[in-house]
């Protein structure tokens, strides 16, 4: 009953997404191997004579058909390998976006022709074969691994548990990535475990640090099933499986016996470091020891044991084996000594009003180091995000003290107040102030530039300064001016005067309004039609966003809702301010 539950709550978002008017890239066309169909990226970058890796990815659960779309190319799990929309590579790259509608296993035999025929007849890299897959897809990936064992170099499944023979894919290096609390990839972490345990770790039950034993394992607290975003966009997945070459030599094994992970111990105190380290297809050369990045031994014979002498603070201890033929794996751990958490930074920049402003507050602590801040003690157009970063566009001139708490993994806590001083705004731009709805439901200030998003969610969380999956790809020629960013969860609203906001000069307000006219046809709210319709539109991603022109007076501003719904879009509009010259 709760997996049927699931299911019916995942699949409504499913078809929704469908709706996605997707343009596309040059790089994407559209082909057919029997009676699977696919979209492929041929890079643009390739250099003549130069093989390129090939990856295959598989989406989840489920298609309408076995009909490949522009639908099948946005998913992170593939737009991770260019970019995440930019449509930039650090490795020119083929990659092959294939279409179900339920399952993987039949389309095997024709993706493992459009994959040999492109290593045979194009540029493909046979030693460089990458495979990834959501949900479905990623029972998909570690289905083809067994039945193609030796053939991908890496592999990299989010949100599904594993299902079949841990002999044949214990030596594919592989990076397994979960939900904390998805139903689908419940067993991921025994299976890992299991996997594990073949490969000589007897002793791990499925540790989420970089262990040096395949697979690696990354476990996302407070997410379920959705985790293609954050497992891309804050992991370099990529990079990974760039690092791996299927030339025939197993990688090394490698992993700390001692000391556990997180052990404390105290300042100065000599803690012996034992490293297991094995090759199951050759020897072990050497393994080179690391505390906080420097080297501290490279040891040749076993045991690979020594005593380093613990420093305040957690120590990152790092281990890198290397086999007989040269291929590495890595291992890390942490060795804690405690210390009270403190802030490193004496004082803040200061800002200008209508400018950005972005400032870094650090610290030390151990572990992961949380900053926190009363929500009425901030400035209006600054937010304080747990990392320490503090960002937006301050509106109101003036000294401000701001008391700011840092807390550690164990709970200890730092207080200190900054001073922030908010200098008068250049004359040439416009202040905005007081964003709000007719509910009251504040407005955030930002700047438009790349990799901002369009929207905020205001049932999110998860508060961070991670990219959002959504951000802006393509600014056009509004780069750099203030704009307020709307909730997503206020599309559908249908209100005469919803947003409301204040400017202190004669401006140009842009509204930013969805479009679909690839595919799909959207509409627009009749109150739009007073607006000017600029030229070009902004991206943001695999959505784009037409603008509307209209100049008001100094004073209050007041627009009505976007209603969405009614007009076919998904998205909230979003507003930039531009003072008239």
């Amino acid at each position: 009953m709760k997996r049927l539950l699931l299911l019916l709550l995942l699949f409504p978002l499913y078809l929704f997404s469908q709706q996605i008017d997707y343009k596309g890239l040059p790089q994407w066309s559209w082909h057919k191997q029997d009676s699977t169909e696919y979209y492929l990226y041929t890079p643009s970058n390739m250099q003549a004579g130069k093989k390129c890796p090939v990856v295959l990815a598989m989406h989840g659960c489920c298609g309408v058909d076995n009909h490949a779309t522009l639908r099948n190319t946005v998913d992170p799990i593939v737009r991770m390998w260019h970019n995440f929309g930019e449509n930039t590579q650090s490795v020119p790259t083929y990659i092959i976006a294939p279409a179900t509608s339920h399952g993987w296993q039949q389309h095997f035999a024709a993706l493992k022709k459009v994959m040999d025929d492109l290593i045979s007849n194009h540029n493909g890299d046979a030693q460089r074969m990458y495979v990834c897959g959501f949900s479905m897809g990623g029972a998909g990936t570690f289905s083809i691994i067994q039945k193609y064992p030796g053939y991908f170099a890496a592999a990299i499944t989010m949100g599904m548990s594993f299902r079949g023979d841990s002999t044949k894919v214990k030596d594919i290096p592989l990076w397994s990535n979960q939900g904390e609390t998805d139903y689908f990839s419940r067993a991921l972490r025994k299976n890992v475990a299991g996997i594990r345990h073949l490969n000589g770790d007897i002793n791990d039950t499925g540790a989420t640090w970089v262990t040096g034993v395949n697979p690696r394992y990354s476990n996302f607290k407070g997410y379920d099933h959705g985790v293609m975003w954050v497992s891309a966009s804050t992991q370099d997945l990529t990079g990974w499986a760039y690092s791996k070459i299927n030339d025939g030599n197993i990688y090394p094994t490698v992993f700390f016996k001692s000391p556990t992970f997180k052990q404390i111990t105290n300042t100065g105190e000599n803690v012996t470091v034992n490293i297991e380290a094995h090759d199951a297809d050759g020897s072990i050369a050497k393994v080179e020891l690391y505390q906080n990045n420097k080297l501290i031994e490279t040891l040749t014979q076993q045991p690979f044991q020594l005593n380093v002498k613990a420093q305040a603070g957690d120590n990152f201890l790092k281990a890198i084996a290397y086999d007989d033929k040269g291929k590495t794996s890595v291992a890390q751990t942490i060795l804690k000594v405690n210390i009270p958490p403190s802030f490193k930074i004496k004082k803040l920049a200061n800002a200008q009003a209508v400018n950005f402003y972005q400032n870094r507050i650090n610290g030390i602590g151990n572990g992961e180091l949380n900053y926190t801040i009363e929500k009425n003690e901030l400035p209006e157009g600054l937010q304080l995000y747990p990392d320490g970063t503090l960002k937006g566009i301050p509106v109101r001139t003036g000294n401000y003290e701001l008391p700011i708490y840092l807390k550690d993994e164990d709970g200890n806590v730092a207080q200190k107040t900054f001073q922030l001083s908010i200098k008068q705004k250049n004359k040439d731009k416009a202040l905005v102030t007081n964003a709000v709805t007719s509910e009251g439901t504040r407005y955030e200030f930002s700047k438009m530039m790349l990799h901002e998003s369009p929207n905020f969610n205001s049932k999110d969380s998860l508060l961070t300064t991670d990219l959002e999956e959504i951000n802006f790809s393509n600014v056009a020629n509004y780069d750099g001016l203030t704009f307020i960013k709307t909730d997503i969860n206020d599309a559908d609203k249908l209100i005469n005067k919803f947003l409301i906001f204040y400017i202190d000069e004669d401006a140009m307000v842009y509204v930013a309004y969805e479009t679909l006219d690839s595919n799909f046809h959207s509409t627009i709210p009749a109150w739009l039609k007073d607006f000017k319709k600029e030229p070009g539109q902004i991206v943001a991603q695999y959505r784009y966003y037409d603008v509307y022109s209209k100049s008001y007076p100094k004073g209050k501003v007041v627009l009505p809702s976007a209603d969405a719904k009614t007009n076919g879009v998904s998205t909230n509009y979003f507003v930039m301010i531009k003072r008239n010259d």
